[in-house]
């Protein structure tokens, strides 16, 4: 899409950030984007859509079938009324700024919008104060300096502001304009950043400070409520009114006041704020993401966070198109599982998903046709090849020759919502929903596959279901060393005769670079294990269940192809091995070779390039735990359990998964609850950690140190033994002595006991009833807690 923005693109200022962050997104989204000055004395033509930034000129919008405004309130005159009927839609960036230009429109609504991400790990932290007033008057940058000056705050303050201030109080730098580095470096070694702005339409320096986990410190006023993560509100008085907002002011004597309670927190509150700011600001930013793909009409598969993030709104009917492979078996949707159940009969037990466009059709036809060497059965597997952009001149499915195999081929036309490129990820997602078999293997169409390699997959998937951990698998590969038009050359003759028995010579008389990507070259040796655990895995060919890529959202169709695509897939699926969801293995059986194919074009590999960079920060956010990805982790933990039943109904290792049912989720919550209920009296005030061992121990971490704002950790009971002595606040035991003997209650004790310092608690939450009554296993255990009893009492050690 074409699109122009429109507004001051060179003012110095927030704007000029607006316009610069919103122009680099739309284009790493595949559109072409102009910016336009609004002082331009003559039009511009040949836009699809046109944004106007704050102003609007209508002879810059002429001729153009879209125009949006994104309008900042205070700015927004109100005799301009009558300009909004110009506007297809009239995006607010604040829900506050909504309610000022919703009674004068019906095409008004909340877009949200989002500020660069400026943290910096490496840049140590200090206990000073930051204000970036930057070149506005309007920051509260007279009421900090008066509380610098009139209260003589010893604090040291840092002033980045391009004005000058008459007020030069001891313990402030005013450093002026400063580049862009230097201002990261000032954000980042800022713990607290002071933003008493009389209003904000956005707030850049506000949200920058978020996204460094910085203590952020705003007036309390409405436009600033709405905003998360904020460590200090500051009483605010009436100022005046702009544009169609009420400005607000903070007296100095609430700046000292705020800087008096920032310097009494002590470390454990700042890593509880850092955490708290660092989730808000990525949290408003999948919201904002989600809010503007919506609107452009182009919906992705996979946005962290977006569909519990749109203000509290259920899934979309583009959401409810992407997963939920469950409800589309249940209806019974041609080709599903439920049909084949319906027609009596058996599904396949693996589909091989193959996107394919037309440049690579001979390469696909070579891949199919190595299928029909597989020693699996015939009905066990189906292909699904994904036509990515259509297939005008039927080459795929002159490749694909879906009939003429034992095994099934379907054919799917994925058209492109993102242009002239090869669009892998939209591909991907509709071949998986194509497909009927309970496991996926995501292949591309210049992979051959060995004949062995299907029942090595089943094999091995097999095997995991019996260790009761569910497993992705992904193939070691290797590359044929050869240049595109000589391998064509080399196999026209096998692929014109379609002879299975001729792959096995071809391949032998065809030079391999001997590479397996990862450096896991060295497994495939006589002897090694059919699969070995893998935990550096960052592409591959993923073998997963159904109900997992459900539970991910599917391939996130923001990228377009170059590998990043599975790459981010794969990221998301390390992050559930890390927090022990599934297992990763190398499938060491299996080598797959990757046919050569022609470069692709410059253009191509800019976007692949932003792909990748897109990639790297969301494999950050995942690493650091982001509030995005901790709600898809518990979607996974709800999926898996039920997943793996439906895979294997008689593997009896599959009762010990955790019960995500809503009984057994509802009985942990009341555990948390009635510990909590205890926890927090006790507790509140200490300094140090606090040790969770037992029933639910992750969720009643996470609930105290919220609640006592202390360090959490969690242990087993194996583990206390190996804790340091005198080193926690307090120990809660949850569960871990229902059942047990005389003799293990009192070593537990005498562990928890030591690892306490003098005076502090023990809080032991026992739940009524044997071991034997609440069942045997996490699973029955849960179910059973349901109609148990908890006894939570504390104990003072040393008293």
């Amino acid at each position: 899409m074409r699109i122009h923005i429109v507004t001051n693109i060179d003012n110095g200022k927030g704007l000029e950030r607006d316009y610069r962050l919103l122009s680099s997104l739309l284009e790493s989204w595949g559109h072409r984007v102009t910016g336009v000055h609004f002082q331009r004395s003559e039009g511009v033509g040949g836009a699809d859509l046109v944004i106007f930034l704050e102003v609007y000129e209508p002879r810059l919008a002429e001729g153009a079938p879209r125009r949006w405004l994104i309008p900042n309130a205070e700015w927004w005159r109100p005799e301009a009324r009558p300009a909004l009927d110009d506007f297809e839609l009239v995006l607010c960036k604040t829900r506050d700024a909504l309610s000022h230009f919703a009674p004068l429109t019906p095409r008004a609504r909340h877009l949200g919008f989002f500020s660069e991400d400026r943290w910096d790990p490496a840049v140590p932290r200090a206990r000073r104060f930051l204000h970036v007033p930057g070149g506005s008057d309007a920051k509260g940058t007279d009421s900090v300096l008066l509380a610098w000056e009139r209260h003589r705050i010893p604090y040291p303050l840092t002033v980045v502001s391009s004005l000058g201030w008459p007020l030069r109080p001891r313990n402030v730098e005013l450093a002026g304009r400063v580049d862009e580095r230097r201002l990261r470096f000032y954000q980042n070694a800022s713990r607290f950043h002071l933003c008493p702005s009389r209003y904000e339409g956005w707030g850049h320096a506000l949200h920058e400070g978020l996204s460094v986990g910085a203590a952020v410190l705003v007036p309390d006023t409405e436009a600033m409520s709405e905003i998360d993560g904020c460590a200090l509100r500051m009483p605010a008085a009436p100022h005046g009114a702009q544009g169609l907002v009420r400005t607000h002011a903070v007296a100095p004597e609430d700046v000292r006041d705020a800087v008096e309670r920032c310097m009494a927190f002590t470390e454990a509150d700042l890593r509880r704020i850092q955490e708290a700011a660092r989730d808000a600001y990525l949290t408003e930013r999948e919201r904002c993401l989600a809010s503007l793909w919506e609107v452009l009409g182009e919906r992705p598969a996979l946005r962290g966070g977006s569909a519990a993030g749109a203000g509290g709104r259920g899934a979309s009917a583009g959401d409810a198109a992407v997963g939920g492979g469950a409800g589309r078996d249940a209806a019974g949707a041609p080709g599903s599982a439920a049909e084949a159940r319906a027609t009596g009969a058996a599904p396949p037990r693996i589909a091989l998903v193959i996107p394919c466009h037309p440049a690579t059709a001979p390469l696909l036809r070579r891949a199919v046709l190595a299928l029909r060497a597989q020693t699996a059965a015939p009905s066990s597997f189906e292909v699904v090849v994904v036509c990515d952009g259509g297939d005008p001149g039927g080459a795929i499915r002159a490749a694909a020759e879906p009939g003429s195999h034992p095994f099934r081929v379907e054919i799917v036309d994925s058209p492109r919502p993102r242009g002239q490129f090869p669009h892998c990820s939209h591909a991907r997602n509709a071949g998986f929903r194509a497909a009927r078999a309970p496991l996926i293997w995501f292949l591309d169409a210049d992979v051959l596959l060995p004949p062995e390699a299907v029942e090595h997959a089943l094999s091995e998937h097999d095997a995991a279901l019996a260790r009761g951990v569910p497993a992705v698998l992904t193939p070691a590969l290797a590359r044929v060393a050869l240049p595109p038009a000589a391998w064509i050359e080399r196999s026209a003759a096998w692929a014109a005769s379609g002879a299975v028995e001729g792959l096995a010579p071809l391949l032998a008389a065809t030079p391999l670079d001997g590479v397996v990507p990862d450096a896991h070259g060295d497994r495939l040796r006589p002897g090694a294990p059919g699969s070995e655990p893998l935990c550096d895995v960052r592409d591959g060919l993923p073998i997963v269940w159904r109900g997992l890529v459900d539970a991910l959202g599917g391939f996130d169709e923001w990228f377009i192809g170059g590998g990043a695509e599975k790459g981010a897939f794969v990221d998301l699926l390390e992050g559930a091995r890390r927090a022990d969801l599934i297992d990763m293995r190398l499938l060491t059986s299996v080598r797959a070779l990757r046919q050569p194919q022609k470069a692709a074009t410059e253009a191509f590999h800019v976007h692949v390039h932003r792909g990748r960079e897109e990639r790297e920060r969301r494999a950050r956010e995942i690493g650091h735990g982001a509030r995005w990805w901790r709600a898809r982790l518990a979607a996974i933990r709800a999926a898996l359990s039920p997943a793996v039943i439906a895979a294997a109904p008689d593997a009896p290792a599959a009762e010990r998964l955790p019960d995500c049912s809503p009984g057994a989720i509802e009985a942990r919550a009341r555990l948390v609850r009635g510990v909590r209920a205890v926890a927090a009296p006790a507790l509140r005030g200490l300094y140090g950690g606090v040790v969770v061992v037992g029933e639910a121990a992750e969720l009643l971490a996470r609930d105290v140190a919220h609640v006592c704002g202390l360090a959490a950790r969690v242990a087993t009971v194996a583990g206390l033994a190996a804790l340091p002595a005198n080193r926690a606040c307090g120990v809660i035991l949850s569960g871990v002595l229902a059942g047990a003997t005389e003799e293990e209650r009192a070593r537990v004790l005498a562990q928890a006991r030591r690892i306490v310092k003098a005076t502090g608690p023990l809080l032991i939450a026992e739940i009524a009833g044997s071991s034997a009554e609440r069942g045997a296993g996490t699973a029955g255990g849960d179910a059973a807690l349901a109609a148990a009893e908890v006894r939570v009492r504390v104990e003072r050690v040393g008293v």
